[in-house]
């Protein structure tokens, strides 16, 4: 009996209630009602729920329903309306489709009319209203100030004000004056420094890579370096450090440093796209698929040392579409890496490597090298680093006489510095990054050549409405022998332009040829100038559509670099095209159709991965 009743009481709360049903709904039309101020067009690109395209359809459920009401909201107080209302409805179709009703009462606008702020000592008014995103004569947006707090709690804690604090008040209305009331609290210092989590890892590898130790004053970015360092060890997969009560009185937190030791030794299949060095050192990348094996030791005979044994095996996307061959490349190296020399950090890895490539994609002619380098690394900040190296190699072609082999060998020193502030590094969408590279072979080294090489990139990606993205690249570079009784540059150190990373509208390497022996020959030169921008234009989660312009120019002097701007001016060394971007955990692939400007008839279909820059 019972049993029974339950089950009737069960029943009677399923009809009650409705949530139990094998009905599907889709979403239908979507209306917005009382929005003057921001168009239908941005409120359903904040809402969740979607109105159906061609095939794709949205399930409904009031929960989703409920969290779009909450977004459009959220969206209009970003623009200052910071009463709105939303309220929102539904109505089920015959064919089980549901239509949405949001209704909108927008009230007024609210402007940020003055800021007061006090309480503030260490940082000065003007800073605290940068970092909290607050402008006069702007609408106030809220949302952002909350999430801007974090940044200027992170400046307080660099100054060892731990306990900071910020409240805000104003009066609603129009015009905003808004307070910002600030509470810096008392300098809080490091008691102890508690280490947890290491099993065979010794904790002095841990202590030596902390940039701060008891009885500093504490400071938020010391915490964020030292949590990068112990990262760069790669003997951790977890790094947690944070502050808590100590039991000494006073303004003191014990700092615990959270770790958790990665594996020592791994055996690592790494497939993927990739860009694909060229075989010149002045060519630019490949597209290409590559496939890796790695060998991987995080602490050689617990001396903190790391060594790795890397094998991959290089397919070239643009030599496969256009030349019906595959100019397999493959490279190996062996590599021993340590942050420390003695007691200075400074991180440096000693590379001994082999590599086998076509030269310039000529599978009949593949050019050996092989070598050690050592290179340093000097970090200035998370987005800016030096680095410096020197570099032995040895380089065997087909093309060169057994004495030509025998004396070919290359010395040289390195210097590259790189700035990047970008949200995605695979997909960026906003940001900019700034590379400095340069090079000098021979000289007081020694060896075969003579000669210097500079490069600039600078590459800028700004964020448009609807996902979209405009992004720009721009490549500069010059190389010369360092005295006329030196010699020539060889062609495999040239500069090169054309393919899926430089100038689509030409095969890789191949902007400028010569016939030769009844075999085409790429061309290369002692000047680059390498334009592109294009814009990303998302059309689904898997689809895209880029379009692009690139311009070029290869010249060996300064004079034939003034002639050919005069004929890049009327459309030589351009190209314009569209590219399909399909999606994928790897990156994208890019299916592009490019033009040169002044020969269409020269029309190319290529492919590449990921993104040309």
């Amino acid at each position: 009996m019972p049993a029974a009743v339950l089950a009737f009481a069960a029943l009677i709360q399923v009809s009650l209630n409705g949530q139990i049903t094998t009905t599907r709904y889709t979403v239908g039309a979507i209306t917005f009602k009382g929005n003057s101020s921001v168009s239908s067009r941005d409120l359903k690109g904040v809402a969740k729920l979607k109105e159906p395209r061609l095939w794709n359809t949205t399930e409904f459920n009031r929960r989703s329903l409920k969290l779009d009401a909450f977004n459009v909201r959220n969206f209009y107080q970003t623009k200052g309306f910071l009463s709105v209302v939303v309220e929102e409805s539904f109505e089920i179709q015959r064919d089980n489709s549901v239509d949405i009703v949001f209704k909108i009462e927008e009230g007024p606008r609210s402007i940020l009319r003055s800021v007061t702020v006090e309480g503030s000592r260490l940082i000065n008014d003007r800073r605290i209203l940068r970092l909290l995103g607050l402008r006069i004569g702007r609408p106030l947006n809220l949302t952002a100030l909350g999430h801007n707090y974090a940044l200027l709690e992170y400046e307080y804690h660099k100054l060892g004000k731990l306990l900071f604090s910020l409240e805000h008040s104003y009066r609603p209305g129009e015009d905003i004056d808004l307070t910002l009331l600030i509470n810096e609290g008392r300098d809080v210092y490091i008691d102890s420094v508690i280490v947890i989590g290491l099993e065979t890892v010794d904790t002095l590898f841990v202590l030596r890579e902390l940039e701060f130790k008891s009885g500093d004053r504490y400071n938020s970015e010391h915490v964020l370096l030292s949590e990068r360092q112990l990262f760069e060890t790669s003997l951790f997969s977890l790094v947690n450090i944070a502050p808590s009560k100590s039991s000494r009185s006073g303004d003191w937190v014990d700092i615990t440093v959270e770790v958790k030791e990665m594996g020592k030794r791994d055996l690592l299949i790494e497939p993927g796209f990739a860009h694909i060095p060229s075989s010149s050192s002045g060519g630019e990348p490949v597209s290409g698929i590559e496939g890796a094996v790695r060998l991987v030791d995080r602490n050689l005979y617990n001396t903190g040392l790391r060594l790795g044994l890397r094998s991959t095996i290089d397919l070239p996307i643009d030599a496969i579409v256009n030349r019906g061959s595959v100019p397999v490349i493959f490279r190996s190296d062996l590599s021993f890496t340590n942050n420390w020399i003695m007691s200075l950090r400074a991180p440096n890895t000693v590379r001994f490597f082999v590599d086998r490539a076509p030269e310039l994609l000529r599978v009949d002619e593949p050019i050996l090298r092989y070598g050690v380098e050592w290179t340093g690394l000097k970090r200035y900040s998370e987005e800016s680093i030096l680095r410096g190296g020197l570099r032995w190699t040895r380089i065997i072609s087909d093309r060169m006489t057994v004495e030509e082999q025998q004396q070919e060998q290359q010395r040289s020193i390195s210097l590259r510095f790189r700035h990047r502030e970008l949200d995605n590094l695979i997909t960026p969408s906003d940001g900019w990054s700034l590379t400095l590279d340069s090079e000098v072979v021979g000289w007081m080294l020694g060896g075969t050549h003579d000669y210097f090489k500079l490069e600039f990139d600078y590459r800028r990606f700004m964020p448009l409405p609807r996902g979209r993205v405009l992004a720009f690249r721009s490549k500069i570079g010059r190389m010369d022998r360092l005295n006329d009784t030196s010699p020539y540059i060889p062609s495999y150190d040239l500069f090169y332009l054309g393919g899926s990373t430089s100038l689509r509208g030409w095969p890789a390497q191949r902007y400028l040829t010569i016939e030769q022996d009844g075999v085409e020959r790429p061309v290369g030169g002692l000047i680059k100038v390498l334009f592109s921008s294009e814009v990303r234009i998302p059309l689904t989660e898997l689809f895209g559509i880029d379009l692009f312009v690139d311009g070029g120019i290869l010249a060996v002097s300064l004079s034939e670099l003034a002639e050919q701007f005069d004929e890049w001016k009327s459309g030589e060394g351009w190209n314009y095209g569209a590219e399909l971007t399909i999606s994928t955990p790897l990156g994208p692939i890019r299916f592009y159709y490019a033009i040169p400007f002044n020969r269409p008839e020269g029309a190319l279909v290529n492919l590449g991965v990921p993104y040309a820059f």
